[in-house]
């Protein structure tokens, strides 16, 4: 009986034993997935994008712009006092943050395939507004269901979500007579110019900046809707900050939404916007 009762002691003491160990490996591993995803502040931040001023562009050698000087005041307010940034076409920026290759991709609209793989700040970055510019000299009115674009042919850039109304549904349902994929505000211009397309979608301020840069005020402008002297509006996207979930904890991405908001509340995030964006009266190009 003596002996029967030392061996069930001992197996309880295994048993006790090994419950220490398995839940010291569940720790040790939780602190290793933790850190596996931390990142050395002092080390800084890899941010991409692609170049789209005036959100984000070189001048003098220096990466400027108002989606640049948002994120860099953001997370300098974390206590990053470093980041590089690359300009890179969309999808390879995109491509880059998805694999870990960059720790944040910006100016990104949402969608379910990036929050699988990425975690998006709260806070709006950027809201764009995008229209249709046409050359000056033809005379094209659309409804807002994009009912009439049969047999027009439009430039859209290539890899952008333009969210999911009528004009995505437009796209997506080949309403349009032809469709040209670009990589910039400049190509879509020039194919407008030579008459290779009727009209291109663009976000209102970079579609300024670069036609007032280049003299093209007087050749170009925005289609209006039908049987009104309104402009077309086609969408307002917000664009948001994305970390890459292989580099950066969300605990690190609710800072920044913290130190953003923190902007938008003291002016700091309106006077950025105010120094680099346009406006959105259209009288300049208009009529």
């Amino acid at each position: 009986m003596t002996t029967k009762t030392f061996l069930s002691g001992t197996k309880a003491e295994n048993n006790r034993t090994r419950l220490i160990h398995y839940l010291s490996a569940i720790i040790i591993s939780n602190f290793i997935i933790v850190n596996s995803f931390a990142f050395d502040k002092e080390q800084g931040l890899r941010a991409v994008t692609l170049e789209y001023p005036p959100y984000e562009y070189i001048d003098q050698n220096e990466p400027t712009g108002a989606a640049i000087e948002i994120v860099k005041e953001a997370v300098k307010r974390t206590g990053v006092n470093t980041i590089s940034f690359e300009f890179h076409p969309w999808n390879w920026a995109v491509s880059m943050t998805k694999l870990g290759k960059s720790d944040l991709l910006f100016n990104a609209g949402k969608n379910k395939e990036r929050k699988r793989w990425g975690h998006y700040v709260d806070s709006t970055l950027i809201l764009q507004k995008y229209y249709l510019f046409k050359r000056k000299d033809t005379h094209i009115t659309l409804n807002k269901q994009f009912e009439n674009v049969e047999g027009q042919s439009i430039a859209v850039r290539l890899g952008y979500l333009y969210g999911d109304g009528s004009f995505k549904q437009a796209i997506d349902n080949h309403k349009f007579g032809n469709i040209a994929y670009t990589y910039s505000t400049q190509q879509s211009v020039s194919l407008l110019l030579k008459n290779r397309v009727d009209f291109f979608v663009g976000d209102y301020a970079p579609v300024m900046h670069y036609l007032e840069k280049n003299d093209l005020l007087s050749d170009i402008d925005i289609v209006k809707q039908e049987d009104s002297i309104d402009a077309l509006v086609v969408l307002e996207w917000p664009t948001y900050i994305l970390f890459s979930k292989k580099n950066i904890t969300k605990t690190y991405v609710d800072e920044v939404n913290e130190a953003l908001e923190g902007m938008k509340l003291d002016g700091t995030y309106h006077s950025i916007l105010e120094e680099f964006s346009y406006s959105d009266d259209l009288n300049g190009i208009n009529d």
